[in-house]
């Protein structure tokens, strides 16, 4: 093997070069992942919210059972007492007697600053949800 004096410590510095711009790909995934998995809360609990609506559970206690939720990361928060949105419609418009559909919408807050790299992020995320109400 033949071994050439100048390029000795290539390798460290194609490694010192490259490995800012990997732990930085690294920590944008995770947290990347982190988002989707608040969004991944925010589906559930609207599905969650739609099943105690359409059984009959009142609004108030959905909202005193959904008060202290919170998701992974900090960069959205989630206030049971203005973002959850319950209407109850008729099933079909022409005939109110078959039955009612409850529609459920959660919304989220961006909770950063100004100035900060997550302002890239949408400012509110939504899930909405339609299911018959039993009775």
């Amino acid at each position: 093997m033949m071994y050439f004096r100048n390029n000795r410590g290539q390798a460290m510095v194609e490694f010192a070069i490259i490995i800012p711009f990997f732990f930085f790909m690294l920590y944008a995934c995770s947290y990347l992942g982190m988002f989707f998995h608040d969004y991944l809360i925010l589906n559930e609990m609207t599905r969650n919210i739609a099943r105690q609506a359409s059984v009959g559970i009142s609004l108030d206690t959905i909202k005193i059972n959904y008060s202290n939720q919170t998701f992974l990361t900090s960069v959205y928060i989630f206030d049971s007492n203005t973002n959850v949105q319950l209407v109850t419609e008729p099933e079909n418009e022409n005939d109110t007697s078959e039955g009612q559909n409850v529609t459920v919408t959660l919304t989220a807050s961006r909770n950063v600053t100004k100035d900060s790299f997550w302002e890239v992020l949408p400012e509110t995320i939504s899930s909405s949800l339609t299911m018959r109400k039993e009775e």
